[in-house]
């Protein structure tokens, strides 16, 4: 993937979905694992996240806060929906609600 095709192709949503993914799997983070492991067969005491800070997002995960509407309702699949034929009328008040 080039530099240019991130300027000018990638969506600004792809990008920041892209930035979240990284963020709870960064680039070389198995390898870290691995050498952890390692590490603590040979004795090393510590959890894998405390010798290795990028393992944190591994080992603790950030808690869900519950469903974004707001970005439901700007993603693909809602405007797929939106053009489906055939199917029942979603009412937006009571899928808001339910949040």
């Amino acid at each position: 993937m080039t530099v240019d095709f991130l300027l000018h192709e990638m969506r600004y949503e792809e990008l920041l979905g892209w930035f979240a993914y990284l963020g709870q799997k960064p680039i070389g983070w198995r390898g870290y694992d691995q050498t952890a492991a390692l590490l603590q067969a040979q004795g090393a005491k510590g959890k894998p996240w405390a010798l290795f800070p990028i393992l944190d997002p591994i080992y603790n995960p950030p808690k869900e806060e519950g469903f974004d509407i707001k970005g439901f309702k700007s993603s693909v699949f809602f405007q797929k929906l939106q053009g489906a034929k055939g199917g029942e009328v979603l009412d937006y008040e009571q899928l808001e609600s339910r949040v």
